[in-house]
């Protein structure tokens, strides 16, 4: 979700030395889940022109590790700006399996179509993922190796889990048509609703040409993250301004059997 997360303070702690570990898929037990968060201003300077902000994010999360995981998601935001508002509608769903992640996302600003994207990856024997991207004018691209979202979820998770302080990783999520550098900042563990175990955490994406220690990242997400992978308290910082979701209902839903891929919901009658 590259265009909703952005700072870079936590840098000099990253680089004590986070080093990546082997896919979790499998190792942790991911929720299959549908959840809704109100959007609102967190935080805005004076130079971004933000005067308020309101908005809905929707997210599931269905399928098990045997048969991959479908991913989808939609945010609606209404920026009010001091010059007129914006009203944004973002789509975006994904099917991943081990090696293997297909995507799409678009992006209307104002009713009107900014950008659609789809595509899919896979990992290679050499230490590489190749990706195809559709539309009028498919074209693929070949990739270093990097790890898929929910792959880098779960890594975060058996971290946390293992007492890791942090954990970095090549990212590749489909929002661009570059791999990211991700750095995840693990806090102490809590508890959740229910009384679940749970981190909060900040994770920040750099360009791979980022080996400056002051180098500020694209963006952050903060998030207290629960060890079956749900989200609450959400800050979104883009840098000149944050946005905050508050997760405000929370349906967890079955896993999918290992014979046929998981269904999306939207497919659904």
């Amino acid at each position: 979700m590259r265009t909703v997360m952005a700072t870079g303070i936590f840098w000099t702690i990253f680089a004590a030395g986070a080093q990546a570990a082997g896919p979790a898929l499998g190792a942790v037990s991911l929720l299959p889940h549908r959840a809704v968060y109100d959007l609102s201003l967190e935080w805005a300077s004076a130079q971004s022109g933000v005067e308020g902000l309101h908005g809905r994010f929707v997210y599931s999360f269905t399928g098990s590790d045997c048969a991959g995981y479908v991913t989808e998601m939609r945010m609606v935001t209404d920026i009010a700006r001091e010059y007129g508002g914006v009203v944004t509608d973002q789509v975006s769903s994904s099917f991943e399996e081990k090696g293997a992640f297909a995507f799409s996302s678009t992006l209307f600003s104002d009713n009107a179509l900014q950008s659609e994207t789809v595509g899919e990856a896979q990992r290679t024997e050499k230490r590489a993922i190749s990706v195809t991207f559709g539309g009028d004018e498919a074209r693929a691209v070949e990739l270093q190796d990097a790890e898929f979202p929910t792959e880098y979820m779960a890594n975060v998770i058996l971290a946390a889990q293992n007492g890791r302080r942090a954990y970095e990783a090549v990212s590749f999520d489909g929002s661009g048509e570059e791999t990211m550098r991700a750095i995840t900042l693990i806090g102490g563990r809590e508890e959740t609703e229910g009384g679940r175990a749970g981190w909060p955490i900040t994770t920040a994406y750099f360009p791979m040409g980022a080996v400056s220690g002051d180098e500020t990242p694209d963006y952050t997400v903060s998030m207290l993250l629960s060890a079956e992978g749900v989200s609450r308290d959400i800050v979104m910082d883009f840098g000149d301004f944050k946005m905050a979701g508050e997760l405000t209902r929370l349906e967890p839903l079955e896993p999918a059997g290992c014979e046929a891929p998981p269904e999306a919901l939207s497919s659904k009658p």
